[in-house]
């Protein structure tokens, strides 16, 4: 080999090389559009705007982000969809619905009281039990979990009466979502379920087409439903393992230590929603009272009893998983 060519075969490896560093560069560089149909003053969106402007500070701008709340980007399925399809998209979703895509274990943490606090929410949204479900969620629908600990309160029950004991909801026709775990929830309170868009509970409420809801207080400040409401009940059923998702594609196209970047700030991130949600109870609770509002104490060893029919009433789930759920959420 001569030296010309020595020289000629270095400089190509070379130019080979730098092409090869210049595409990882490249490939670790991504916009990412957050979705979700609630609107810009909800807490959940000023709180995910923060955490991107973190996120996007702490990666030099190698990661950045385009805001598209109230539903621009459609629903939350068509989101997801568009996640699940390969499309730089993170958006605003629950686990009882991320259930219905091919992990159907995903919903027990939504049922009923299966949580005493938002400490173990908490320690169950990043237990190694919960890990397993969101890696088989992004193997088996690409869709990755960035982080499902944006809690915003424990939900109560609003209505036209207080509603202390589980027997007090017979017959009550309840604003209830067309989703599995709410259904299963509250069929065997003896309501009558009724769907309604949550944008249209305000008028369903004031006309009489369903006499009860639910929602968390900060929820209800924010639907206005206490002005055609005035009595609430503090059950706190269920406390929602609500939070972001994403592109499992877009994921693995961040490098490991973005990737490492983007899921501290987003647990962060919802802590610091829980936090600010915990923080405005009391305060909207004073607010609603001044208003008019009656709250109402709930006998919760009763409607733990009657809604425990819930945990036997899925039959994809695997034996023993209410246990294993629970032992998570405790560190067990």
């Amino acid at each position: 080999m001569n030296q010309l060519t020595s020289t000629f075969r270095l400089l190509t490896a070379a130019a080979a090389m730098t092409t090869m560093l210049t595409g990882v560069a490249l490939a670790q560089e991504i916009s990412i559009r957050i979705a979700t149909v609630n609107s810009p003053t909800s807490e959940s969106w000023k709180g995910v705007m923060a955490t991107a402007e973190r996120v996007t500070e702490r990666t030099d701008g190698r990661v950045k982000f385009e805001g598209f709340p109230s539903g621009q980007l459609g629903t939350t399925t068509d989101s997801i969809e568009q996640a699940s399809q390969g499309l730089p998209v993170m958006t605003f979703t629950s686990a009882s619905f991320l259930s219905s895509f091919g992990v159907p274990e995903l919903s027990i943490v939504e049922g009923p009281f299966i949580v005493s606090s938002t400490e173990e929410a908490e320690t169950l949204a990043f237990s190694d039990l919960m890990q397993g479900y969101y890696d088989r969620l992004a193997e088996m629908a690409g869709i990755r979990v960035v982080a499902i600990n944006w809690f915003d309160g424990p939900r109560h029950m609003i209505g036209t009466a207080g509603y202390s004991s589980p027997e007090d909801l017979k017959g009550v026709r309840m604003r209830v979502p067309p989703v599995e775990t709410w259904l299963k929830t509250f069929e065997p309170l003896g309501v009558v379920a009724t769907t309604v868009e949550a944008a249209e509970v305000y008028s369903a409420l004031s006309q009489g087409v369903v006499s009860a809801a639910e929602s968390p207080l900060t929820g209800l400040r924010a639907s206005k439903w206490p002005e055609v409401a005035k009595e609430i009940t503090l059950t706190g059923h269920f406390n929602l393992f609500t939070g972001w998702v994403m592109s499992e594609a877009a994921f693995q196209q961040i490098s490991e230590q973005d990737r490492a970047i983007l899921l501290e700030e987003f647990r962060k991130g919802g802590q610091n929603l829980t936090q600010v949600s915990a923080d405005l109870e009391a305060e909207i609770r004073s607010e609603f009272e001044s208003q008019g509002v009656t709250f109402h104490e709930a006998d919760l060893d009763a409607y733990r009893k009657a809604t425990a029919s819930f945990y036997t009433s899925f039959p994809n789930w695997p034996d023993g998983l209410y246990d294993k759920v629970r032992a998570a959420a405790t560190g067990n």
